[in-house]
């Protein structure tokens, strides 16, 4: 991947050239002369797609139809969105406009299947994204946007104030080291009799290693990049250093202060045991907001800043300017489909998220009637140490054996497993893949610098 594969000019020829350019969206798609234009969107399915969908029904009779344009809005299963979007686009029948996971759009750039944005998208809605778009973000890619995020998913440590005070604990002196959050755990479980524990680990939640095992780590390390822990600047992963925090997760799932059942605790469960009060700490994102407002939990809670590895300071609370949309490669109608993007991404649809407690990405939308007395959520708002996570070589590279994640797991429920050994073997074949990628032309080093 070099910068020039990613201008306009050589970008679509290169699409052409694969046949994409020609190949049909995922529904009826009439251009203006033939009637209204249907503009299909992809989403992840859930609560906030319910409130997208809602929107979209009022804007096809307002301002879709004076456009001459119906959106088809068509929620996909959550467990397998990024395999549905794959081979919607192998076999020709992609939408106009979707969600693209931030962490596969360097992915989808590269096969062709994305737009870049600035020919499409008017210049104001790419300032308002700005922030968002530096050269490193996971949503630009030879110094050009493909995406704009919608959701600002900032990552806290939320705890339980009354089981923190029944263990004795603080709430407002919350832990600050892996030590810490240790001690505690031990605290909570003692107090809870059986019936609350010291911290929930969802070893089988989407996304839990990125979350869950990353963040912490990169909130004390700035140099850090995820899946693998990559460091840009020079160029290396260092995975030895997920020594930490596999070694408080195993300890607190040993000494059972973990709630019970981390091998095979998914996110909805998670959520729904800290809802009916049974865990004191939680490291999750934003979205326990609406996830805990959805369960109509009474739990008393407060976002605090993150933990980090003992001897270091918080640096940073790496954060996902989420839920990203692009364009299409294979829209019929790229105008219109931008003109649905720029709905997408607008005040409008984030204040009805907002509403339903979704965190926005726009200051506009926090400060709005919608949520600015929704005091849980506004501990989740960005503030100077959220900064959004650096793009990862991780997701391009062809990797041989064994997966970050899979051996991320498998080092967690095995407490007799060597670390150093399985970390740098995870190192080695990472470092490889990277080194290889760069040498073939496929990887430029120059993306993931800041």
């Amino acid at each position: 991947m070099t910068a020039s594969s990613f201008t306009r000019r050589g970008f679509l020829g290169g699409v052409a050239a694969t046949g994409l350019a020609a190949a049909g969206c995922g529904g009826p798609s009439n251009g203006p002369a033939g009637g209204p234009a249907t503009v299909v969107v992809w989403d992840r399915a859930g609560a906030h797609a319910k409130a997208r969908q809602e929107f979209f029904r009022a804007w096809n009779g307002k301002e879709g139809a004076e456009l001459g344009i119906t959106v088809q809005y068509e929620p996909q299963a959550t467990d397998k969105y990024e395999e549905i979007v794959r081979v919607g686009f192998q076999t020709k029948r992609a939408p106009d406009l979707f969600h693209s996971p931030s962490s596969q759009l360097g992915a989808f750039v590269a096969a062709g299947w994305v737009l870049p944005l600035p020919d499409l998208v008017e210049q104001a809605v790419l300032d308002a994204a700005a922030p968002y778009h530096q050269k490193n973000s996971e949503l630009v890619w030879g110094g050009v946007p493909y995406a704009v995020p919608t959701t600002a998913f900032t990552n806290r440590m939320v705890i339980n104030t009354d089981l923190f005070e029944q263990a004795g604990l603080d709430p407002a002196a919350p832990p600050k080291t892996f030590t810490e959050v240790r001690e505690a755990a031990a605290k909570i479980t003692k107090a809870g009799g059986g019936d609350a524990f010291g911290m929930i680990i969802p070893i089988k939640a989407t996304g839990f290693r990125q979350w869950s095992v990353d963040i912490p780590l990169m909130a004390g390390d700035e140099a850090l990049a995820q899946f693998g822990l990559f460091d840009a600047a020079a160029q290396k992963y260092v995975s030895e250093k997920y020594a930490p925090i596999i070694e408080l997760y195993r300890a607190m799932i040993t000494d059972k202060t973990a709630y019970p059942g981390a091998a095979t605790l998914t996110g909805d469960v998670a959520a729904n045991a800290f809802g009916k009060g049974e865990a004191g700490m939680y490291l999750t994102s934003s979205a326990i907001v609406s996830s805990l407002a959805d369960l109509g939990s009474k739990v008393s809670a407060v976002a605090a800043p993150l933990p980090v590895p003992d001897g270091q300071q918080l640096v940073r609370s790496p954060m996902n300017a989420g839920y990203p949309y692009a364009i299409s490669s294979t829209s019929k109608n790229p105008e219109q489909a931008a003109k649905v993007f720029q709905a997408m991404v607008g005040d409008g649809i984030q204040e009805a998220l907002a509403a339903k407690a979704a965190p926005p990405i726009n200051d506009a939308v926090w400060d709005s009637a919608a949520i600015k007395d929704n005091a849980f959520l506004q501990q989740f708002r960005p503030a100077d140490l959220d900064r959004q996570w650096p793009k990862t070589p991780g997701g391009l590279l062809q990797v041989d054996g064994e997966k970050v994640d899979q051996t991320i797991e498998k080092l967690l429920l095995d407490p007799a497993a060597d670390l150093g050994p399985a970390l740098a073997s995870m190192q080695q074949r990472m470092q490889a893949a990277y080194d290889a990628a760069v040498e073939s032309g496929e990887v430029d080093p120059q993306e993931f610098q800041a």
